[in-house]
């Protein structure tokens, strides 16, 4: 049977409509509305292709899923083409694949990845694709060994620095949602997406607005990357930290781990992530250039998910309808106060629905937190970070940024208590500068007391944390009277970028090249993942390998 493509955008489907049908996910049964648009008969429609779905809340409780696609239908069908439905008389262009690089004569055997995160993971990955055989060392344990780790600290409250929330294989995104949104445009984008689906992924990131892992499926996805990582050839190290680079008439041979083993290699290339601050400190010293940056740190603040929901949809999952259609609501709002306010702009960070608040930390005696979610997200509760940018010393070298991070971890800590329980602050008491009433229940599995996190927080932080508190009450009724800050939001960004050559992408040291999030260079799973897919493909073709749509 002889075809044709037909591109269709802003297709609306209305989330009552579908109420009561007997599917999980409407995602597989839009033959109907897809006729009903093209103005054809359903049995015309041979398959289609989402592009992207989003939810418009804008009609609130009328909720409508809406998708961008492509549908292959019967060639001889009388398409109607109107504003947003147009026919193809081809088939449309395959996206680009890194899989088919033009790939440099000489490529490096056995090059070092140092750090299993996403950076680590990806570049790693299309290392290996392509026959380079990389070895993989990572200070912190394998995902499963990482997950038992994690559930002695939670019983003994006794923090392994090697094995934790932040360092292991997937490093700290393993458990942070698996959010995979981002404001960059890259052309890597569907490769980057298609390994994770590849690694038992939910299929449908590959089309979802906002879609999410689960920090229940995600450490499972990081070991099938790693097992498709050793099927081409490559290795993983584990408990092996690094303390040095190797260098050699002038360039980087390789590193020294903290046991005073040497290894060699072509190239390294170094994904640290932001909280291994002892190697970023020692590269820093050694000289390879690098510059201080804006960073961010504010705190977690916590709801109850259904002060989320009724703000965001204007009805509740699992009344008004059903949960397999409609998730617990999520938000990204941004604080912009005019000029007199003289308040500073907040961000939402890490938005966790039906999340819990973790310890995010890897140094004893200190106490950061962030958010993760599971992948039905069904905790009754919902959280996110509150995040303010901070001023950047120009002429410093970023360890100001470290030094006032590790102060604010380390006042966290005491006013918890000593023993990882978190301190919380009701809003409305932070807006009043009060001890306030006792904080209710907390999502934090290491329990929670009565804190001032208006004191901790540097001044400037906290008038643009009770500004912005106030416009998100505003934009969801209960934001403010019914949310309670919980510890410092400090592990979020870099304070420090290390500098690339723009033709080669390496550091200032040859055969030394530095990605994602401790580099300066990412902020999430998926900007760190491109960033990785980015050094890779350079390390490969012998070209820059520049952020392209």
């Amino acid at each position: 049977m002889s075809t044709r493509f037909v591109d269709i955008e802003a297709l609306e489907v209305p989330l009552k409509a579908v109420a009561k049908l007997p599917i999980q996910s409407i995602d597989h049964h839009l033959e109907p509305w897809i006729a009903r648009a093209c103005r054809i008969p359903e049995s015309d429609v041979v398959r289609y292709l989402i592009d992207r779905r989003s939810l418009d809340a804008r009609g609130k409780p009328d909720l409508r899923f809406v998708y961008n696609l492509r549908a292959e239908v019967r060639e001889d069908s009388p398409v109607n083409e109107v504003p947003g439905i147009s026919v193809r008389t081809t088939p449309p262009p395959l996206d680009h694949s890194l899989a088919t690089l033009p790939l440099a004569e000489s490529l490096p055997l056995h090059p070092i990845i140092v750090g299993a995160g996403p950076a680590g993971q990806m570049a790693a990955y299309l290392l290996a694709l392509h026959g380079c055989k990389p070895l993989v060392i990572d200070r912190g344990r394998d995902a499963d060994t990482r997950t038992a780790d994690l559930e002695k600290f939670h019983t003994t409250r006794d923090l392994d620095p090697e094995s934790n929330y932040l360092f292991g294989e997937g490093g700290a995104g393993t458990y942070s949602d698996g959010k995979l949104y981002t404001r960059v445009k890259d052309r890597r984008m569907r490769f980057l997406l298609e390994a994770f689906v590849a690694a038992r992924a939910p299929r449908h990131i590959l089309w979802r607005h906002h879609p999410h892992i689960g920090s229940d499926i995600l450490p499972h996805m990081c070991k099938h990357l790693r097992k498709q990582i050793e099927q081409w050839g490559g290795s993983f190290r584990w408990q092996a930290a690094v303390q040095d680079v190797v260098v050699e008439n002038g360039r980087c041979s390789g590193i020294e781990l903290t046991n005073g083993e040497r290894i060699s290699a072509p190239l390294v290339l170094i994904a640290p992530g932001h909280s291994a601050r002892d190697l970023i400190t020692t590269l820093m010293r050694r000289g390879v250039e690098h510059k201080a940056k804006g960073f961010q740190l504010g705190c977690r603040i916590e709801h109850d998910q259904r002060v989320i929901d009724m703000g965001q949809y204007g009805c509740l999952p699992g009344r008004d309808l059903p949960k397999h259609l409609l998730g617990a609501a999520e938000y990204n709002l941004v604080s912009r106060p005019p000029p007199h306010a003289k308040a500073d702009h907040v961000t939402t960070f890490c938005m966790c629905p039906g999340g819990e608040i973790i310890a995010a930390t890897s140094d004893r005696g200190q106490l950061s937190t962030n958010g993760m979610s599971r992948y039905a997200r069904a905790s009754s509760f919902a959280n996110a970070g509150l995040i303010v940018n901070q001023a950047v010393e120009r002429e410093g070298d970023g360890m100001a940024g470290f030094d006032l991070i590790e102060r604010l971890e380390r006042a966290a800590f005491a006013a918890g208590g000593g023993d990882y329980t978190c301190p919380a602050q009701g809003a409305t008491a932070f807006m009043r500068s009060e001890d306030g009433p006792a904080v209710g229940s907390s999502s934090y599995r290491l329990g929670v007391r009565p804190g001032r996190i208006d004191r901790i927080l540097p001044p400037a932080t906290v008038t643009a944390l009770r500004e912005a508190l106030k416009f998100f009450d505003r934009v969801i009724p209960g934001f403010l009277t019914k949310g309670t800050l919980v510890g410092v939001e400090t592990r979020i960004s870099s304070p420090v970028r290390f500098e690339r050559n723009p033709e080669t992408l390496a550091s200032s040291l040859p055969g030394l090249y530095l990605a994602g999030e401790g580099a300066g260079y990412a902020g999430g799973i998926v900007s760190a993942g491109l960033d990785g897919l980015r050094l890779a493909e350079t390390i490969l073709t012998g070209k820059p390998a520049l952020r392209e749509r």
